[in-house]
Formats: C-alpha cells, sequence, structure tokens
C-alpha cells in the first residue's frame, strides 16, 4: 500500500489489465472495488491509477471542460500528443462536430439496408451447403462490422482479413508499456489507408479541382469517409496527414473489435441460459433490453484512460497532477451500488435505467459510433431469431487476446433442430 499524507491509503500493484486476471477480470474488479475504490499500478511505464465504483467514473467522464480530467493526453496507458476526438473542451467538440454529418446520431436508420442486407448475406454463406454448425465469432461477429465500417470508410470489404489483423494488432499494442509502442501498428494502417487516399487525390486532380468541397462528394468523390476527410474544412483548414491517420485508425478499430465483441458477448450470455435465447425468439421486444444488458455485464472495452489536469481527490483518495488514470467501464457497470443483482444477466431491467451504462463511455466523449453498434446489434438478433431459432451452443468459447478488451475469439454454435442433432449424433 502507498500512504499519502494527504489522505486515505491507495491500493498498489493492482493491474487491471495483467494476464492473470483476463479470464475473470470482473471478480477482481469487485475485490478492488470493495477493498479500495482507487487503485495503483506501479509496474507499468508509466505508473497508473485506476477508478473502480460508477459514480466516480462518471464524474470523470461528465468533466465536460476538463477542469480535472483531461482527454488530451491520449485514452491509452501511454502519453500521447493532444489530436483529433483526444482534445479537451471546445477543441474537442469542434473536431467532434466535423464527423456528425458521416456518423449522425440516427446512423442505424440511415444505414438500414446495408445493415439488413450484410446480416443476411452472412447467414446466407453461413448456412449454405446445408451446413449446420460453424463459428459465430468468425463467420458472422468479425465479418458483420467490418464489411459495414470497410464500406463506410471506403475500402473492399474483402479486405476484411486484412483488417482484422491490422486492427487487432493496433489494439494489442494499447496495453504495451512503453511511449512508442503503438508506432508499428499505426505504420501499418497508414500503408494501407495511402494508396486508397491517393487515389481520390488523383480523381480530384483528373477533374481538375484545385480545392475540393462536400459537392464533390458523390460526384467526383466516393462518397465515404476518405473522401469525407480530403474535403472537410476544421476551421479554416485541410485535416492535416496526422489527424487523417488518427480518425482512420480510430473509426477501424471502433467500428469493428468493439461490435464484434458485443456481438460474440450477447450471444453466448443468451445461448449460454437457453431460455433465454426462446424468450428473445418469442418475443422481439426483449432484444433491445438484451443489447444493453450484454454492453452493461460484458462492455466491449473494460477501460479507457484520463489524464489529471491537477491533483484530484477521488472517494478520500489523492492522485496526483498529470497522473495517467484508468477508468474502469467494466468495474463500474457491476458495481451494487448503481446496479440490483450486478452479476446477473437480466431482460427486465428498466431501459431508461439501463442505457446509464458506460460501455460507450459517457460525456463529452461519448463513442461517436454507438448508434451503429447499437443498430447492427439490434438488427443482427432480429434476423438471428427469425432465420436460426434453433441457434445454440457447441462448445467452449475461447477469449479475445487483448486484456483490456472483453469478447470471444471463438465462439462454436449449431443452428439445426435439437432433434436432428440427436439423430445425427
Amino acid at each position: 500500500m502507498s500512504n499519502n499524507s494527504s489522505g486515505p491509503m491507495v491500493a498498489d500493484d493492482f493491474n487491471p489489465m495483467a494476464a492473470e486476471i483476463a479470464d475473470d477480470p470482473f471478480t477482481a474488479f469487485g475485490v478492488a472495488r470493495e477493498e479500495c475504490p482507487v487503485r495503483h499500478t506501479a509496474q507499468f511505464s508509466p505508473e497508473f491509477y485506476s477508478l473502480t465504483r460508477f459514480s466516480d467514473i462518471f464524474a470523470a467522464l461528465n468533466d465536460a471542460e476538463a477542469e480535472q480530467w483531461s482527454a488530451r493526453y491520449g485514452s491509452s496507458p501511454q502519453y500521447h500528443r493532444a489530436i483529433g476526438f483526444n482534445q479537451d473542451a471546445e477543441d474537442s467538440r469542434a473536431f467532434r462536430a466535423l464527423f456528425r454529418t458521416w456518423l449522425p446520431a440516427n446512423a442505424g436508420v440511415v444505414y438500414a439496408d446495408l445493415i439488413e442486407s450484410t446480416i443476411n448475406d452472412l447467414i446466407d454463406e453461413m448456412t449454405a451447403g446445408g451446413r449446420v454448425r460453424g463459428d459465430f465469432a468468425s463467420e458472422f461477429a468479425v465479418l458483420l462490422p467490418i464489411r459495414i465500417i470497410a464500406q463506410l470508410i471506403g475500402v473492399p470489404p474483402e479486405d476484411a482479413h486484412e483488417i482484422k489483423e491490422m486492427t487487432d494488432e493496433f489494439l494489442g499494442a494499447f496495453c504495451i508499456p512503453e511511449q512508442n509502442g503503438v508506432a508499428a501498428a499505426a505504420r501499418r494502417l497508414h500503408g494501407y489507408f495511402e494508396p486508397h487516399l491517393e487515389h481520390r487525390r488523383k480523381l480530384l486532380r483528373e477533374a481538375s479541382v484545385e480545392v475540393p468541397d462536400e459537392s464533390h462528394l458523390g460526384s467526383v468523390l466516393p462518397n465515404d469517409l476518405l473522401s469525407f476527410m480530403l474535403v472537410k474544412k476544421y476551421g479554416d483548414r485541410n485535416l492535416t496527414p496526422a489527424e487523417i491517420d488518427y480518425v482512420l485508425a480510430t473509426a477501424l478499430t471502433g467500428g469493428n473489435d468493439t461490435t464484434t465483441s458485443m456481438l460474440t458477448n450477447v450471444i453466448y450470455r443468451l445461448l449460454s441460459a437457453p431460455e433465454l435465447w426462446d424468450r428473445i425468439v418469442a418475443d422481439a421486444k426483449l432484444i433491445q433490453p438484451a443489447v444493453e444488458e450484454s454492453l452493461r455485464m460484458d462492455p466491449p472495452v473494460l477501460g479507457l484512460f484520463r489524464t489529471t489536469a491537477d491533483e484530484v481527490t477521488v472517494s478520500g483518495c489523492p492522485i496526483p497532477e498529470k497522473s495517467k488514470v484508468m477508468l474502469l467501464f467494466g468495474s463500474a457497470n457491476r458495481d451494487p451500488r448503481q446496479w440490483e443483482d450486478p452479476d446477473e444477466f437480466r431482460l427486465d431491467r428498466p431501459m431508461k435505467f439501463l442505457r446509464r451504462h458506460l460501455a460507450f463511455g459517457g460525456g463529452a466523449h461519448f463513442c461517436l459510433g454507438a448508434p451503429l453498434a447499437r443498430a447492427e446489434g439490434n438488427r443482427a438478433l432480429e434476423v438471428l431469431r427469425t432465420r436460426l431459432p434453433h441457434l445454440r451452443l457447441d462448445g467452449e468459447p475461447e477469449r479475445i487476446p487483448q486484456s483490456h478488451l472483453w469478447g470471444r475469439q471463438t465462439l462454436p454454435v449449431r443452428w439445426d433442430a435439437p432433434h436432428l442433432e440427436r439423430e445425427g449424433a
């Protein structure tokens, strides 16, 4: 324990990203939350703190002017320079506003046809040739968000395998205790996107467009994120190459891996207790509560970082100025001070209350892609319950390797009628 004369004891050497707690992080979070709500991790470079209680994390997320909690040093354990969404107050709001037309709050409605067709295409592929079993993770949950975000960004959906590999590498670098641990993964992403950006620059040159604007989207340029960033003005200037790289990395990682985990998590919860899946099949009104309860209980991102703008005191515990602090969404979402029976998956929680979970963060930095992710999850369950009503587990899943994330890398399932399974055994 580390003793600070200005306040209570703060527990040392609790690492929420440690491999030894990866298989059951929520038990470790619960112990940490009850023993001491503010934890300290000395065996990491840089050292950092963790907040474990809902009320403390909620307050940090809702510090809109970053008077105590800054996002300008990045959302990872390392210190990064301010850029893009990782800025504070008005700078962050101005940058986010650029992308509201590309990814609006009603993204689920805007892209409903794309979501619908992609879901049905994937189920067609899974069931082709009379197949009755497969891996829900690799054959559905990975491909659905990748195919959608690839089209929205403007890269070939056929690159799904490479996209998945690159985003896994990028997210895996999150936990590397080195200042530039993400550099190699960032270079690979840049190398992938640069030819696509150059193609759009060539289209502008061929059309003799020297000062592109949004009127060129859908005419001279494809109407996608890559083109959008070449024509959009940030204040009175174009986006810099570094800002473009940052947005693309954020869109790619946020647009597929976390949604993949959301899909595997909710299906695993529903199939682990078959009576829950039967209720979903019987009553479509339970789909939204199921998705939100899954996000609460199994948030795809277990936590992200802020940096203290000044010395702060949280639950009576002092944290020094400019400290990296992990906001443990996975702990907050199971805090018994906030949730009744927090470790139980329930479909009867009131939606208005349930959607207070922190799976998408909160406040000024609430996830821009949340409406799209929710739409993909809700529509996926709606179609799956109709087309594969006998869906059930067919073996034990494996956890994804990134310890700060939570999802299933494999999820074996089958979907033939149970009596046919018995006859074929």
